[in-house]
């Protein structure tokens, strides 16, 4: 893509690793954090070639096309576009080795989410990656690229990592947050967007769907959250539904993906939304992420124009039917208010996704009742419409509880390497991996994320009568096991698995 002056500073290369192993299910979705950067480079004067490992490389096999631009760039950006570390790190490294055997004279620097929390100590190994980018990192980037053409040390940029002329490394905080400029939704337009068209994605039924990212940050700024740390930025609601307008036009796509952390923070801007969806893409619809202290001060007006508009799904953050357990996690909500929410949402024809976390430092086993009896009462209101997710706690770093869960470690993981190597056994059953708990309450909790509440909650049509009659009998007994909290003796994932074996719904991604 060319700069919007038309002429180029020079050329640089934005590679997206992908976030899972094997390219299994659903196709990932356009990579929007990604775009935030591109759209900087381009403002700022560079030619901008975009290489998707999931579409170029993984499917189409186009990395020979991409060496000759890998070779005139003046940098290579490896730009993680989700949170999730494992396969995501492991895939940027490749990425990176295959830079340095192909284009061995072209800086690569990588960022993103994920690397933007790790301590900076994680970040000194050795690796095939010259620099390491910190925040959101459109300013630091270009100053790089500046740098880097005037021949300059770029070891005092803000928010850059990495090693100097001497070999020590250093590790600089992020500078400024930058404003989110609109013009960055052009970039929807410019690029082909056909191979990011998801069959269902979020929406879970099957029909076109495009993520689009619209803001990033949140605001809340949660004790255990990994977003608590991360500035909220926000485009206006015009440029959004605009946005929408002409992607239905040119592509015939009818569901978003409306990707914020915290869409419902803004009551008039919601609104606003609405009230131009309806005007601009009357036969869209549309999914965003909200939190219960926002959804519940919405009258009723609000969302009958809400629904009028286009909105037919809502994550809800609802982590606990603990109330001491949400004040602990500085959640501003409580239970039956979330209880009401999702009565009242399912009235109005919006599917409620109700998500609960598991395992936090300090949950006791009455928390796990209470979130027990919470997530039942929800489900009973409407097992056909209702939609819930169930998550582990993972540790992050520079939040209360995060931190409090790292202290618990005797030997943590001190680098990336180590890092991962750790989260990549996260979760599995015989392996202590949440120190902070004790092991009946993580054995527990195992039980619960891992196998018996996917399973009470699921909407699985097994095919064959044996299959589906054992399905029916093991989702009864998941619900017995849940009401009770007794796992002991349970065979009950075995026969699944050999008799049923069809998979659960998991959030869990490493």
């Amino acid at each position: 893509m060319k700069p919007p002056s038309g002429s180029a500073r020079g050329k640089v290369v934005l590679l997206v690793p992908r976030w899972s192993e094997n390219g299994a299910g659903d196709v990932q979705g356009v990579p929007f954090r990604t775009f935030f950067l591109a759209w900087a480079l381009l403002r700022g004067g560079y030619e901008v070639v975009i290489f998707d490992q999931e579409l170029d490389l993984d499917l189409s096999g186009r990395w020979g096309d991409l060496v000759p631009h890998l070779r005139e760039a003046r940098a290579a950006f490896l730009w993680m576009n989700e949170m999730y570390p494992y396969h995501q790190t492991v895939n940027t490294l490749s990425l990176a080795e295959r830079i340095r055997a192909d284009a061995p004279g072209t800086p690569v620097a990588a960022g993103g989410e994920f690397l933007s929390v790790c301590p900076p100590r994680f970040l000194d190994f050795p690796c095939p990656v010259d620099f390491f980018v910190r925040g959101y990192g459109e300013g630091t980037c270009l100053e790089l690229l500046e740098a880097l053409e005037a021949g300059r040390d770029p070891t005092g940029i803000p928010g850059l990592a990495g090693r100097d002329g001497g070999g020590r490394f250093f590790a600089n905080p992020p500078g400024k947050v930058p404003a989110l400029d609109p013009g960055c939704l052009d970039l929807y337009r410019r690029i082909d967007l056909s191979g990011f068209i998801q069959r269902g994605g979020i929406f879970g039924n099957g029909e076109p769907t495009f993520i689009i990212g619209t803001g990033r940050g949140c605001l809340k700024g949660c004790r255990f959250c990994v977003w608590s740390g991360r500035p909220a930025r926000l485009l206006p609601a015009e440029a959004v539904a605009d946005l929408v307008r002409d992607l239905r036009e040119k592509y015939g796509v009818k569901q978003y993906h409306v990707a914020e952390l915290d869409f419902f923070t803004g009551p008039a801007r919601v609104r606003r939304f609405a009230r131009l969806m309806r005007e601009k893409a009357p036969d869209c619809v549309w999914f965003a992420l909200g939190s219960p202290s926002d959804l519940v001060r919405l009258e009723e007006d609000d969302w009958e124009e809400l629904y009028a508009g286009g909105l037919r799904k809502v994550e809800i953050g609802i982590e606990s039917g603990s109330e001491p357990l949400l004040r602990r996690l500085g959640k501003r909500h409580g239970p039956e208010e979330c209880y009401e929410l999702v009565r009242k949402m399912l009235h109005r024809g919006i599917v409620p996704m109700s998500n609960f976390l598991f395992g936090f430092p300090g949950e006791t086993r009455e928390d796990r009742r209470a979130s027990l009896r919470l997530i039942l009462r929800i489900w009973k209101l409407s097992p056909r419409w209702n939609v819930m997710t169930f998550r582990y706690f993972q540790p992050t770093w520079n939040t209360p509880l995060g931190e409090e869960a790292w202290a618990a470690f005797s030997d943590p993981p001190r680098t990336l390497p180590e890092y991962l190597e750790w989260r990549l056994d996260f979760g599995k059953p015989g392996r202590r991996s949440m120190p902070w708990l004790e092991e009946r309450d993580e054995a527990e909790i195992l039980e619960l994320v891992g196998f018996h509440l996917p399973l009470a909650t699921s909407k699985l049509s097994p095919s064959g009568f044996l299959r589906r009659g054992v399905y029916r009998v093991l989702r009864r007994r998941a619900e017995k096991r849940i009401r009770k909290l007794d796992f002991r003796g349970s065979w009950d994932r075995l026969v699944y698995r050999r008799l049923v074996g069809e998979p659960l719904d998991s959030t869990y991604v490493p």
